[in-house]
């Protein structure tokens, strides 16, 4: 399948993936209580800075990218990422406010309204069961059911639950005549 280029909106930085490749590798080396002392972030971020952009916005692209990338800027990169630990290392507790996107607030956001909801419905005895964990999936049939309880309001069961029962027949019409038919 292909798409419309003038339609494609999505692209990538190899250059990034390969950084982050020979950050692991060469963290690798180091003691496990230094590793965690390291701001990886900010070595990429370091390394990135004094690298060449590799932009790809399709899998042929991108694997073009990293192959010319690995092959023309191994030693570079292997050098921006050894001055990176380098220079973060040399101030390892320093303190900085990383940078949050805002589709990361927005899912924090949204994380916090369904727990302040289940909390609501739990406090109120409106969920189903007691212990409910209430997700994006199911908050929808269970805010429904609680408001119907709240309202006093019957609940349909689930559609797997109702039986198609054909209705009664119709009752017998008394004064209906009919010379073969009997009245009651």
């Amino acid at each position: 399948m292909t798409t419309n280029s003038q339609t494609a909106k999505t692209y990538i930085n190899v250059m990034e993936a390969l950084v982050q490749q020979e950050i692991e590798k060469q963290l690798k080396f180091y003691p496990q209580n230094l590793r965690s002392y390291l701001n990886t972030v900010e070595v990429a971020t370091y390394a990135l800075n004094r690298l060449p952009p590799l932009y790809a916005s399709s899998t042929t692209g991108q694997r073009q990218q990293e192959y010319q990338g690995g092959k023309k800027y191994k030693e570079e990169i292997t050098s921006a990422v050894r001055r990176a630990i380098a220079a973060v290392e040399r101030d390892p507790l320093r303190s900085c406010t990383p940078i949050v996107s805002e589709m990361e607030l927005q899912y924090e956001e949204a994380a916090q309204v369904l727990h302040g909801i289940q909390a609501l419905l739990s406090e109120r005895g409106l969920l189903d069961y007691p212990g409910q964990t209430l997700n994006w999936e199911n908050c929808l049939r269970v805010l429904k059911k609680a408001f119907d309880r709240a309202t006093g309001k019957a609940t349909t069961p689930p559609p797997s639950f109702t039986r198609n029962v054909p209705p009664p027949p119709p009752a017998p019409n008394p004064r209906r005549t009919n010379s073969n038919a009997t009245l009651w």
